[in-house]
């Protein structure tokens, strides 16, 4: 069956991929058009009007963008003031970036254990991790399903510990009626092209205190934009993405775009593996105008985004029920950026739907991107086992626009039962 599989990948198909999934043809025209002019890159009017309709997005008073979302949390570090040595606890299940920016301000990443359904912090373990030197509680929506905010919140209060949100996943989702993004002190949010909308590249502060707004907002106006050439290749990246990866190009168009990659003839930013703050291209920087303008567009269709990914996660909810246990009303409320759950062996379901799906796994480690040297990023093997199981185990399927529904009902039918054969919820 495996070697089935792997052979018909060479013949022509349909394949659908994470990247680009919310992004239109129009947009592909505002950026081709915009590639072949000399206009500014740097307009500040426009990047104003994207953060005002991101906060609106989000709840929030305020909204300050960046070139990443991993630098907006090192814009976060810095404008609490934290001293080097200071700790900062986080869940052992994340992308390796998020450790690095800690690791970038000199403090100290400590890792606390998931939950093995939600995927999220295991919040009764949080306060094990708390020593004399924790300065921040750490809080990741993962995969667009939002932790539980109130004992996080209630924990930090205790001890006095700022709570920073991870919303990179989780645009448009909601608890008890207030937006990811708004249930913390400060959070930050991811934009590329695997998120829930997509600037290429792109990150986004949000908060409701006026006075952090002010320093967050002084660290933005004092980082600078990439250079012309840069951001010109971020676009060459969207437009050739956009084609290359397209359904019925991406059986072939993948290695195109990973030569494109590998010869820096567009621009993504590598910096998993560095432990130390990069230097050959700013950081943080600042979201170029052209991709604010980008961001415009992918907000005005985020309700219809949100409901298509809730349509596809419901229903595969109801085939898989992983979380059966949560509230319906709970779950009508989430991004569902991936619909994620345990099998037995990844390997073999992913040669299932190879042919139609490249699922490109979230996290395939505990700290998504980097895959040994853990230690490096003060993670002791064995501290986390939940974490380290699941990264073994998990597998999800993208639920954006490029993904019709039933495309997706109709594949998963052929497997269905062999499918449920092999959850794994020996963890539970």
């Amino acid at each position: 069956m495996i070697l089935k599989n792997m052979l018909s990948f060479f013949v022509p198909h349909k394949r659908f991929n994470i990247f680009s999934g919310t992004n239109t043809w129009k947009e592909w025209w505002l950026f081709f058009c915009a590639y072949f002019t000399f206009g500014s890159y740097e307009d500040e009017s426009i990047i104003d009007e994207y953060e005002k309709a991101f906060a609106k997005a989000a709840g929030t008073i305020h909204a300050i963008s960046f070139g990443a979302g991993r630098m907006g949390l090192y814009a976060i570090l810095e404008a609490l003031e934290l001293q080097r040595g200071d700790e900062i606890i986080l869940p052992a299940f994340t992308c390796v970036v998020v450790p690095n920016a800690i690791l970038y301000r000199g403090l100290k990443p400590v890792y606390v254990d998931i939950d093995p359904i939600t995927f999220n912090v295991d919040v009764l373990k949080i306060e094990k991790a708390i020593t004399s030197r924790t300065r921040a509680l750490y809080i990741q929506h993962t995969f667009g399903v939002i932790c539980d905010v109130g004992k996080a919140r209630a924990i930090a209060d205790r001890y006095k510990l700022y709570l920073i949100e991870d919303a990179c996943h989780a645009l448009g989702a909601t608890d008890k009626g207030k937006k990811a993004g708004s249930l913390s002190d400060v959070a930050y949010f991811s934009t590329d092209h695997s998120k829930v909308i997509s600037t290429v590249l792109g990150g986004m502060v949000t908060t409701n205190h006026d006075a952090w707004a002010t320093k967050i907002r002084a660290i933005q106006q004092s980082s600078p934009f990439l250079t012309r050439k840069w951001v010109r290749k971020i676009m060459l990246a969207f437009l050739t993405e956009r084609m290359l990866l397209s359904p019925y190009c991406a059986w072939f168009g993948r290695k195109f775009f990973a030569a494109l990659v590998k010869f820096k003839i567009i621009f993504f930013y590598h910096d998993e593996l560095k432990i130390e703050r990069p230097t050959n291209y700013p950081y943080p920087c600042r979201l170029s105008s052209i991709q604010a303008k980008l961001g415009l567009s992918q907000l005005a269709g985020l309700h219809c985004n949100l409901n298509h990914r809730r349509q596809i996660a419901l229903w595969l909810e109801s085939r898989i029920k992983w979380y059966e246990n949560l509230p319906q009303e709970f779950l009508l409320q989430q991004t569902w950026i991936r619909y994620s759950f345990l099998v037995q062996d990844r390997t073999e379901f992913e040669a299932l739907f190879m042919k139609h799906f490249d699922l490109g796994i979230w996290f395939t480690s505990i700290l998504h991107g980097r895959a040994e040297g853990l230690d490096k990023l003060d993670y002791v093997q064995a501290s986390c086992p939940v974490a380290e199981w699941v990264a073994q185990h998990i597998v999800n399927f993208p639920t954006h626009l490029r993904i019709p529904l039933k495309f997706l009902q109709d594949n998963w039918s052929q497997h269905e039962q062999v499918v449920l054969t092999m959850l794994d919820r020996g963890i539970l």
